[in-house]
């Protein structure tokens, strides 16, 4: 039976901020894993396609319309924290959209456990490495109001999805524009402090201390154990400043960026003197 669970309904409803939905069998569609081979709907990636594409454009336009005026490198470093799998991952996991998706992959209850102790830690946003398929779902959600009622309606499920992030980020802009750093996406505001003059890259730990990496100016994390975390590094060109262990890609990344992110920030000559540096590179 593909019919939807009451629960669902009244759940997905909630959650996209519609009082119903013509055609409930995508609530089915969108919370449907691949792994579930034999269920005769698809699985939620179409759907999810078309999300991804309703809350991007959603996200673009509550931004353009803001009263800042921002620029467009300051636009794009915030719409990628709106519409991340970091943030969407969060929202939907707290909102408890883990609890109505349908999947026969045996991997994925240690996840959301492995997720759930990760937040229940203070990890933060940044630090953590969720699921992907909770975002994943979550525009699938917004992807069926988009299919079932319209665009208009599409896009007013999203802002919906996402009003958590944006009553956080309006009240940031309106009266605490310095201090925004903790809710952007960490490598996106790391590039456009530093006007992409870094590089960012992740190794396994045991491949980055084969490697012979010098020491890097600034250090975060431990040795995991057995050594198979994994090591995240920002440079400019042969200069290593910082490094961040974590026991995931993601979070090394997120982590690295962030910690170069509040040390630029503290000293924001550093930024010039790598400018320096580099025009006399290309002499």
């Amino acid at each position: 039976d593909i019919s939807p669970d009451p629960n669902l309904v009244s759940f997905a409803c909630d959650f996209v901020g519609v009082e119903k939905l013509l055609n409930q069998h995508l609530l089915v569609e969108a919370t449907t894993h691949q792994s579930c081979l034999h269920k005769p709907v698809p699985s939620y990636q179409r759907l999810e396609w078309v999300g991804d594409a309703v809350l991007c454009l959603a996200a673009r336009e509550w931004l353009f319309r803001r009263a800042e005026k921002l620029p467009v490198s300051k636009l794009v470093v915030l719409e990628t924290t709106l519409v991340c799998n970091e943030s969407l991952a969060y929202i939907g996991f707290t909102k408890g959209v883990h609890r109505f998706i349908d999947h026969r992959n045996m991997a994925l209850p240690g996840r959301f456990q492995s997720y759930q102790l990760d937040l229940e830690m203070g990890r933060g946003l940044w630090s953590t490495d969720p699921p992907k398929v909770i975002p994943d779902v979550v525009e699938a959600l917004i992807g069926a109001v988009h299919v079932d009622s319209g665009l208009h309606n599409g896009q007013k499920a999203a802002l919906c999805v996402i009003e958590p992030l944006l009553q956080s980020l309006s009240h940031l802009l309106t009266n605490e524009f310095n201090n925004l750093t903790g809710l952007l996406h960490p490598k996106q505001n790391l590039y456009e402090m530093t006007g992409g003059i870094v590089s960012v890259r992740v190794y396994k730990e045991d491949v980055f201390r084969r490697l012979g990496f010098p020491s890097p100016l600034w250090n975060f994390g431990s040795r995991s154990s057995g050594g198979v975390g994994y090591v995240g590094v920002v440079r400019c060109k042969q200069i290593l400043l910082a490094a961040a262990m974590e026991p995931s890609k993601v979070a090394a990344i997120n982590v690295v960026c962030e910690l170069t992110v509040q040390i630029l920030k503290e000293t924001p000559s550093i930024i010039s003197k790598l400018h320096d540096m580099l025009s006399i590179l290309a002499e």
